[in-house]
């Protein structure tokens, strides 16, 4: 079917797993600065744009049930026919992206039995950990906020974009993709030195993007926790830190988070008393441990 704009466009349900609050996703990606302004969200209508296997498409989502009985409906909008393959490949990047599938039962019959985190779970009961859309931009965002303020580091990645990323127009609106490592893994120097003009930062982005480009993004989903960090902290210009934060925020890995990591040791003794400490609230929540950071970051 073509629209108007000569676009195909695709129509589905995505089934999610109770509870999922649809419009709590909303909220957490209207206020996450690493994607301000590359996505729009009208009256509960979310659209993005997405690059896979070279195929520029954008993705409209809308509530199609309840908290406790939810679904997602989608609009996938393409410039070409989408061969089967990457539509099931999209589809399946959005249910990722969105967390879908996570079912947060477990979590929630923990964090209930914590009187300074049971109000969190009910201010955001619903909320699934929205991540990074693709593995090529949380690893440039990862090197990009290295010792750099966030504004400064959103516009190195909105220049990225726009020289190797493409764009889709739906609705007189423009949505822009960022690029997929096979071309990120091509650029040269010179041109990251055009683009970023950060003599160390060029040196780690063409590390971790040809690294990344290289690697099965299921071993990073999969893999012992231990094997999947070392392998990324093995790539120059990722640390401890950044390791972490690409398996947590960008491969869903929420059994393990930094427990130094100075936003949460600020917000700790805010909520639980100067007395409680990072060690333990990990003992407590075990393999929910990065959900439970999850929530803290969102609700402080």
């Amino acid at each position: 079917m073509m629209t108007q704009q000569a676009l195909y466009t695709e129509t589905g349900i995505l089934a999610a797993t109770a509870p999922f609050d649809f419009e709590k996703s909303l909220t957490f990606i209207g206020e996450f600065l690493p994607t301000n302004g590359e996505q729009t969200m009208v009256d509960g209508v979310f659209t993005k744009a997405i690059l896979i296997n070279g195929y520029a498409v954008a993705f409209r989502l809308t509530n199609r049930g309840t908290i406790d009985a939810p679904m997602v409906g989608y609009t996938l909008y393409s410039k070409q026919q989408l061969p089967v393959e990457v539509k099931r490949v999209v589809l399946e990047r959005i249910s990722f992206f969105l967390s879908l599938k996570d079912d947060l039962s477990e979590f929630y019959a923990v964090g209930r039995n914590d009187p300074h985190f049971a109000p969190i779970i009910e201010q955001w009961y619903g909320l699934h950990h929205v991540k990074f859309l693709t593995l090529a931009e949380i690893g440039c965002w990862a090197v990009l906020t290295q010792r750099v303020a966030i504004p400064i580091a959103a516009k190195m990645k909105h220049r990225i974009v726009e020289n190797y990323g493409d764009s889709i127009e739906v609705d007189r609106q423009v949505y822009w993709a960022f690029p997929e490592l096979e071309r990120l893994a091509q650029v040269s120097p010179k041109e990251w030195m055009e683009l970023l003009k950060n003599e160390r930062k060029v040196a780690y982005m063409s590390e971790v993007t040809i690294a990344l480009n290289g690697v099965d993004e299921e071993f990073l989903r999969t893999a012992p926790y231990e094997e999947a960090e070392a392998w990324l902290r093995s790539i120059k210009g990722i640390g401890e830190w950044s390791a972490a934060f690409i398996l947590l925020r960008g491969e869903g890995r929420i059994e393990r988070m930094l427990l130094n990591m100075k936003p949460f040791l600020a917000i700790l003794p805010k909520v639980y008393g100067k007395d409680e400490t990072m060690a333990n609230i990990e003992r407590i929540y075990g393999q929910w441990f990065g959900y439970w950071g999850y929530y803290m970051r969102t609700a402080n």
